[in-house]
């Protein structure tokens, strides 16, 4: 079950991913020839997930696991170190 955070993660995921690291990450071809991918990406998420390759779609959800994983230990920190404070005052 996906929780309203992990959403919220997938947004900011989605929201800002750069083209760069999609070709880093093999998902889209580097220059002019990964133009329409990276448009696909931005403007229709569902067609762009639906027309990749069973490669590129698990570099894609590998890409994804490992931003939902950073967005939760970061909330997790911030969560410590809020607690951390508050038992200081």
């Amino acid at each position: 079950m996906i929780t309203a955070a992990q959403l919220r993660d997938f947004a900011f995921f989605l929201s800002n991913t750069s083209r760069w690291e999609l070709e880093k990450a093999g998902i889209i071809a580097p220059g002019p020839s990964g133009d329409t991918a990276w448009k696909r990406f931005n403007n229709d998420f569902d067609v762009f997930v639906i027309k990749l390759s069973a490669e590129k779609l698990k570099a894609l959800t590998d890409m994804i696991a490992g931003y939902l994983q950073v967005s939760e230990y970061s909330r997790e920190q911030a969560e410590n170190a809020n607690r951390r404070v508050g038992a200081a005052s």
